[in-house]
């Protein structure tokens, strides 16, 4: 009997390093993870900054433990956040009264494609969810779209867009992200 507690002592022990061994593997697969999609997505989109992308999706507790399809869903949520919050913004402006006539015009009219915007990421999600990754990226793609129309009509009027700058390229980037991490689960499209 106590050759038999002798050996399973040492398998213990083996068994042991690497379930340990196995955790912290598993951890660095996660963590990689977003190094590697935040790398393939900036190295194909120049306008995607890679630290942009790592903290962002970092910032969401649940990255830590999530695979690539858990990652497309945390940068499609972190587009809605973001699309959402752009129109309390905007209202923030128009109420202080500071803009100037041309650019609460502009203002008013981005309100309505930002609820767009929020409509079709809330679609790409419910896409996604239902596994039709192809019409996930056609939703982003459109929202994409209607942040770039509130941007267009600033430039159409002759009115500085900066305003809005730093909330539109968050916004551009945090779309761009999805589009990258949904496109590597889907394929190239063809």
């Amino acid at each position: 009997m106590n050759q038999s507690i002798s050996l399973l002592s040492p398998f213990s022990s083996i068994l042991i390093f690497f379930l340990v061994l196995n955790f912290f593997m598993g951890v660095t697969v996660k963590g990689d993870i977003i190094s590697t999609q935040c790398k393939n997505v900036s190295t194909h989109d120049f306008q995607v900054n890679y630290d942009f992308c790592v903290s962002s999706l970092e910032g969401n507790p649940q990255s830590k433990t999530s695979d690539i399809f858990g990652l497309a869903v945390i940068s499609m949520e972190l587009c809605l956040n973001n699309a959402t919050n752009i129109p309390t913004y905007i209202d923030s402006i128009l109420k202080d009264g500071k803009a100037e006539q041309g650019a609460r015009v502009c203002l008013g009219n981005c309100i309505e494609f930002y609820s767009m915007a929020i409509r079709e990421v809330q679609q790409a999600i419910k896409d996604f969810s239902g596994k039709d990754y192809a019409a996930a990226l056609f939703s982003l793609g459109a929202a994409m779209d209607s942040s770039e129309t509130c941007k267009d009509g600033f430039t159409e009027a002759g009115v500085d867009f900066g305003i809005l700058r730093k909330q539109y390229e968050d916004f551009f980037q945090l779309e761009a992200i999805s589009l990258g991490i949904i496109t590597n689960i889907n394929g190239p499209l063809q």
